[in-house]
């Protein structure tokens, strides 16, 4: 035994054999049958292992060689033509090939020990190198070049195999009795790995599956490879598993063993024709390379617990031909990548109503800039996973339950580990209650929100932000007013959680720093949400925000409303240096779908425009960030960027501490609760949340100038800061450039010289405006004339007894007489303007017209002031119309109401129904003079009385169709209750004639309507036709005699004479006539010879029928010529002596249809 010295000496050592066995398998020429002879320790064992097939023929001898020396019990068998070593030591295997290489027998091993192959030695199963290609073969075929490779002590072919094939590969040796669950948290879960190969025994494969199940390790998304040992065990449904050709089913190495064996057997009985061993080696030859079984691979897959092949590997090539499952019953191929930690953000701009939000999508610009930084390993965290970004578009400002919850659930798989919320309150909490009906759990943080009512851990135990609370921010905007040395501000809130809580906070620090909020409490809010046609209908209170003169205006509304304020402020007519403008939000974004008329507007009202929000973009990470960002977004980016930013750090943050420490980080209640805990240097400064809160901990503000152009570009300048957690509170370090380009700082009030809210500049005569004007007007006007004749037709064409005699005088004949004087003034207030000659006159004649415009400015709803006054006294005329027409205080003679009226009526029926004709239908037409404008819309033309109001829209469409409805109500009624009210009179001397009160009626709507049409449009043609419309009326009184008195009716003729004299010399005044001062003479000198002429005239031919008692009481003539019918009697009996006959009044019909 010569070939035993070149044994190692220390062989002996691995001695004695134990459950070792030898087959000895001869080939004899008897029937071709295989005689199995086995050589073992434990021979009960040995035959239950090997309960070979009967179709292979073969005959098994059972040899027990416990007591003997091993070389010679091997020595005692050797006189096969074929000897297969089954044994699984060193020494056992050396022996063996030893003595069949001195017999020249073939050797055949289930599994080589020794470091070489003779020329005898076979092994029944492909060589490691040769699974290891089969493994990488299908890594290649699916494109996996990551994972996590674990072993029970990996070979370094395997590992140089592996390394060639990739570079990106984890190694992981599991010792014997290693704690695999403290493994897979601590190990495997940081390092991050989507793949994983197994190489490990059955049993270490089997744990190493279900920690990795238990971990969720192998959910969709996840891939799971095993080699032909290790897939034993497979328990993964999705699993694959790398294993020879006839070994898809075995599920230990002694199936492993027993079907190789069959296998080589099999073939041997096949295709050997003789039993030589010559022709055994060379068939053995034939199938084997480099001693090891040359053979196919296949590939299994694990689907509902059961193992199918799917695919099959021949010369490195890979063929499938099954459809295959991955882990989590996904039939998508996991990629080779790091893990993805799936987050999820609200940075759309999308509302269910209402304009597009772009803010949201621009800040949240900063949420893919961090998942950047971090998946490209520049912050050092999670450095063996990828976060995966998606971002939910369901409502910008606005919450909508039914559109928000359905967005969400749309993409409810995306939501991932945690969620930054969107802008707002309203979508903040909103999506809060849709997450809870959705039963979605998940850390919370906002980016961009401050509502005090959010800083509850006990309300929202799962939100936090990285934003300071509104309850701290807006209590400083005062400071920084006052810092400047401004005393007086206004303030516009929206009315929602956010502005409401905005609102009370600066409140509190106004009153702390002396700053006076100067616009009344009632406009101090608008709704939230507000779009462009919204904002108008909220001018009153912009209205009163520019009546204060304050110049620092605090603007508590958000995006886009804040916008459209500044365009109606232009509308308005504030311009440059008007304003300047505080928010607490942050940098304004860019103006997405602005035109170039808006964007005017927004740069003629908005320098400067400041802003108040926490610090941004500083330290290490505040620089990556904006250098993310710029690359690429270019300029879109905004302070809330940099908030996002910081939000997914936060839970990046604690994400890797919980990975690093082995803690479960899928687990939101416990991730929420390393969040509260993390504290990070970020984008905008030190982010630590506040101990028992939801909010930050007090940060650095910084204080913006924001500047825009002409072209709607921003430029934005850092003017100062406040220190929150410095001595010095707030630190100005940039001056402020106000509208001029000076720092020079303007005063607290401004003053305007505008007499509208706009400059005379824009101000257009607004043609279809103008045209409605005319239709509406002489519409009125010709309604008015059918109406007259009908009336005058129906009941008034009659005639009234000329006075004859003398009577004295009562107060209704001075009524009537102080009528015509009055007359005079109406008159010519609706003739051409005279204000040029004498101002006194023209002020007389516009009060007794109501024409109050040439004497006030009908400003700050003065005119509708008016207007209602107006409006209320012709409800006041059409009851006492009714009262009388129906004889209401005779029907109901005991109702103290009817009678009152009744007696009410004898004193303003006069005043309201005749005096009072042209200012209520000059009023009520005043209404409709909307001919002048500043844009081309019916809505851009402004009220002639009022220019502070708008047209056609809100009050003043009201007030329009009002004023139809008056006009219906109190024009038939005067014209009918005119001649009515001197025939109910029994001491009215001095009548008029019934047709002389029609053609009046007819001549004073054609002078209104004139007024309000032609005069506007033609100052001389005016002219010409109110002298020509004056002469028919004069011609008219000369010929019909207006009163039963001659002398009545001659100075109402000479009065409208003296109306043509001043509307003649105005004229000539307002085309650049001789200096006022001579118009005035000679208008005075006119008349002068009419009061002459008419005196002279009245002398001659108009002899005095009405005289005044001597010594009369006055105030009993008094109560007498203004009785309330149940005095009458007793006025009457002190003023006309006892036994004097009186003719009772006259008695007229009923004149009601």
């Amino acid at each position: 035994m010569s070939y035993l010295k070149d044994y190692p000496k220390n062989s002996k050592s691995c001695w004695p054999l134990w459950w070792q066995l030898i087959l000895f398998i001869c080939l004899l020429d008897i029937s071709r049958c295989l005689e199995v002879i086995a050589i073992y320790n434990k021979s009960s064992a040995v035959k239950s292992y090997f309960n070979f097939s009967d179709e292979l023929n073969l005959l098994v001898e059972w040899h027990n060689c416990e007591y003997q020396e091993a070389w010679i019990c091997f020595n005692t068998y050797m006189n096969s033509m074929l000897i297969l070593d089954l044994t699984d030591s060193i020494e056992s295997q050396y022996y063996i090939s030893k003595l069949c290489e001195e017999r020249n027998i073939p050797h055949l091993v289930f599994e080589n020990k020794l470091n070489y192959f003779d020329q005898l030695t076979f092994s029944v199963t492909p060589s490691s190198s040769n699974q290891i290609n089969a493994f990488i073969t299908t890594l290649h075929y699916f494109r996996w070049t990551q994972g996590l490779a674990a072993n029970n002590g990996i070979t370094s072919s395997l590992k140089e195999n592996l390394k060639n094939y990739s570079e990106s590969f984890n190694y992981l040796t599991i010792e014997s009795g290693a704690n695999i669950d403290e493994l897979v948290n601590r190990v495997i879960t940081p390092l991050g790995a989507t793949l994983y190969y197994i190489f490990t025994n059955s049993s270490e494969s089997y744990k190493l599956q279900k920690a990795l199940i238990s971990t969720k390790l192998l959910s969709s998304g996840n891939g799971i490879v095993l080699d032909q040992k290790s897939g034993y065990s497979c328990i993964v449904d999705g699993a694959l598993i790398v294993t020879a050709k006839g070994q898809e089913y075995s599920t230990s190495d002694g199936d492993y063993m027993k079907s190789s064996i069959e296998s080589v057997i099999s073939e041997l009985l096949k295709n050997i024709q003789t039993e030589s061993s010559i022709e055994i080696l060379s068939y053995l030859n034939f199938i084997s390379k480099n001693h090891y079984r040359s053979q196919n691979f296949s590939l299994v897959n694990i689907q509902n617990g059961e193992r199918l092949i799917v695919g099959e590997i021949f010369d490195e090539k890979l063929s499938i031909f099954g459809n295959i499952t991955f882990p989590g019953n996904s039939s998508k191929i996991p990629k080779s990548e790091k893990k993805f930690l799936q987050l999820s953000i609200e940075a759309g701009s999308t509302n269910p109503i209402g304009p597009a939000i772009p803010i949201g999508l621009v800040g949240g610009y900063g949420s893919y800039a961090a998942t950047d930084v971090i998946n490209e390993g520049d912050s050092g965290l999670l450095t063996n996973f990828q976060i995966e970004m998606f971002n939910f578009d369901c409502g910008a400002t606005i919450y909508n339950a039914t559109f928000a919850n359905a967005c969400y659930l749309k993409d409810k798989e995306n939501f991932g580990l945690g969620h930054v919320s969107a802008l707002g309150s309203a979508m903040a909490i909103g999506s809060m209650t849709s997450f809870k009906q959705l039963n979605l759990t998940f850390p919370i943080v906002s980016a961009a929100n401050g509502d005090p009512s959010l800083s509850s851990t006990a309300a929202f135990p799962m939100y936090m932000r990285v934003q300071l609370s509104n309850s701290y921010a807006f209590s400083l905007l005062p400071v920084f007013i006052r810092a400047l040395g401004w005393q007086q501000a206004s303030v516009l809130y929206q009315n929602d959680s956010w502005g409401i809580s905005a609102y009370y906070y600066l409140q509190q620090g106004a009153k702390n720093n002396q700053i006076e909020l100067k616009n009344p409490e009632s406009s101090r809010t608008i709704p939230p949400n507000l779009d462009r046609n919204g904002v108008k209908k909220y001018l009153y209170v912009l209205q009163e925000i520019i009546d204060t003169q304050t110049r620092f205006f605090i603007s508590l509304v958000q995006y886009p409303a804040i916008y459209f304020i500044f365009e109606e402020f232009y509308d308005l007519g504030l311009r440059k240096g008007d304003l300047v403008i505080l928010t607490a939000l942050t940098d304004l974004v860019p103006f997405l779908g602005y035109d170039n008329l808006h964007l005017y507007k927004l740069y003629e009202t908005g320098v400067p425009i400041i802003t108040m929000y926490g610090q941004s973009w500083v330290g290490p990470l505040g620089a990556k960030a904006l250098s993310r960002i710029s690359n690429a977004y270019g300029n879109q980016k905004n302070s809330y960027s940099c908030f996002y930013f910081d939000s997914v750090f936060l839970i990046a943050y604690a994400l890797d501490y919980m990975i690093n420490r082995g803690l479960d980080y899928t687990n939101a209640n416990k991730l929420n609760e390393v969040m509260r805990n993390q504290q990070f240097y970020g984008c905008s400064g030190e982010v630590i949340i506040e101990k028992g809160s939801n909010d930050r901990i007090l940060q650095t503000l910084e204080i913006f100038a924001n500047k825009l152009d002409e072209n709607g570009n921003l430029t934005t300048y850092i003017v100062g800061q406040f220190k929150t957690q410095s001595t010095q509170l707030i630190k100005i370090e940039e001056p402020l450039v106000y509208a001029d380009g000076s720092t020079i700082k303007p005063t607290d009030l401004r003053n305007t010289n505008y007499e509208c809210p706009f400059p005379n500049r824009l101000i257009r005569t607004f043609a279809k405006g103008r045209a409605l004007v005319f239709g509406i007007c002489f519409s009125v006007a010709l309604i008015s004339l059918f109406i007259t004749i009908y009336i005058w037709k129906r009941w008034w064409k009659i005639t009234v007894a000329p006075l004859t005699v003398k009577e004295e005088i009562s107060m209704q004949d001075f009524i009537v007489g102080a009528t015509i004087v009055i007359e005079f003034f109406q008159f010519s207030s609706m003739g051409p303007d005279f204000s040029p000659i004498n101002s006194t006159l023209a002020g007389i004649s516009s009060l007794f017209s109501l024409s109050l415009d040439n004497i006030l400015k009908l400003r700050n709803g003065i005119f509708w002031i008016i207007v209602n006054a107006v409006f209320g006294s012709i409800g006041l005329w059409v009851i006492l119309c009714l009262v009388v027409l129906l004889r209401l205080d005779e029907k109901f003679p005991t109702n103290f109401i009817f009678r009152n009226l009744d007696a009410i009526a004898d004193y303003f029926m006069p005043i309201l129904g005749d005096l009072c004709f042209i200012p209520f239908i000059s009023i009520c037409l005043d209404i409709f003079l909307c001919d002048q404008s500043i844009g081309d819309n019916f809505t851009d033309s402004f009220l002639a009385q009022d220019c502070y109001y708008f047209c056609w829209k809100d009050e003043h469409l009201a007030y329009a169709i009002l004023s139809v409805f008056a006009l219906i109500a109190y024009e038939p009624l005067a014209v009918f209750c005119r001649p009515l009210w001197q025939e109910l009179q029994p001491l009215l001397h001095v009548k008029a004639v019934p047709l002389f009160l029609m053609v009046k009626t007819i001549v004073q709507m054609t002078l209104i309507v004139m007024n309000k049409t032609v005069k506007r449009a033609q100052n001389n043609l005016h002219g010409a036709l109110f002298i020509a419309v004056m002469g028919f009326y004069i011609i008219f009184l000369f010929k019909f005699k207006p009163y039963n008195y001659p002398r009545f009716s001659w100075w109402q003729t000479l009065v409208s004479i003296a109306v043509v004299w001043l509307a003649f010399l105005s004229i000539i005044a307002q085309n650049g006539g001789d200096d006022p001062l001579i118009l005035t003479s000679i208008l005075i000198l006119g008349f002068i010879v009419i009061a002459i002429i008419g005196v002279y005239v009245q002398h001659k031919k108009y002899p005095s029928l009405l005289f005044r008692k001597k010594g009369q009481d006055a105030s009993n003539l008094f109560k007498f010529a203004f009785s309330f019918g149940r005095h009458s009697k007793l006025a009457l009996s002190k003023i006309v002596p006892s036994g004097t006959s009186m003719s009772s009044p006259r008695k007229i019909e009923d004149p009601s249809p």
